[in-house]
């Protein structure tokens, strides 16, 4: 597959950073249909708002709906009722087209498990947002390589994921969700699948680009350690969200 299949020379102008809501959720229920017929609340009359460079921690037990809350804010999945709104565009109205556009835009995922590409070096795999997003080969691998000289990668910049090492395979993953400057970072379990030590320093790395690009970041996590150096916490339970820092 040619790195040109994803390029184009449409350029669109970088996100600017700014005390400002980012990403809001208004009153976000979800629900699914069980096979007798009844329905499962997952969650319920949700309200979360999201400025510009805040850290946020989503908490709670396995199978209460953090996970499925996140892909709602990042308009993987749609609401049963509510809106997800980002730069006052609401998610729920929009062709899955128009999402995905937003999402290349204003969003970056980091998961447990990185999901690189396997056929593509780190530095390809970083930039292919912005390939994605039409960006000039030039530019994408600038940013590219900026952002893995910010994460440790200088001298693995050429190495697919199957030569890198678990941590350096989610640095990687890291870079790649700020290639194309988003305005929201959303990370589910980002360190769970890594030791102690490897996560500390993958958490180090986060946090110092948060710094550096003022990105909001709202990650899901069973990590209190993690969710203690956020600026908010937030807990859900009987699909209600609370805050509890």
């Amino acid at each position: 597959m040619s790195l040109n299949h994803f390029t184009s020379q449409i350029i669109l102008p970088p996100a600017k950073a700014g005390e400002h809501i980012v990403l809001e959720a208004d009153n976000i229920s979800k629900s699914y249909q069980e096979g007798s017929g009844s329905n499962l609340n997952v969650l319920t009359g949700i309200n979360l708002t999201i400025r510009s460079s805040e850290k946020i921690a989503i908490v709670g037990a396995s199978g209460c709906g953090k996970s499925t809350l996140l892909h709602i804010l990042g308009g993987l999945e749609r609401p049963t009722s509510g809106h997800v709104l980002i730069d006052n565009q609401d998610f729920a109205v929009m062709s899955e087209a128009a999402r995905c556009r937003m999402r290349n835009r204003n969003l970056g995922f980091i998961y447990q498990f990185h999901h690189l590409l396997p056929e593509f070096t780190a530095l390809e795999n970083v930039a292919m947002p912005m390939f994605i997003r039409g960006s000039s080969i030039k530019k994408a691998t600038q940013r590219a390589q900026l952002l893995l000289e910010k994460v440790g990668m200088i001298g693995r910049t050429d190495h697919k994921p199957s030569e890198l090492s678990g941590g350096e395979r989610q640095r990687v993953a890291i870079a790649r969700a700020l290639c194309a400057e988003p305005k929201c970072i959303l990370a589910d379990e980002p360190t769970g699948n890594l030791d102690p030590t490897t996560a500390e320093q993958v958490v180090d790395v986060i946090f110092k680009l948060n710094r550096d690009f003022h990105t909001s970041l709202v990650v899901v996590t069973h990590d209190m350690d993690l969710a203690n150096r956020m600026d908010s916490i937030y807990t859900i339970e009987n699909g209600h969200l609370t805050k509890i820092k």
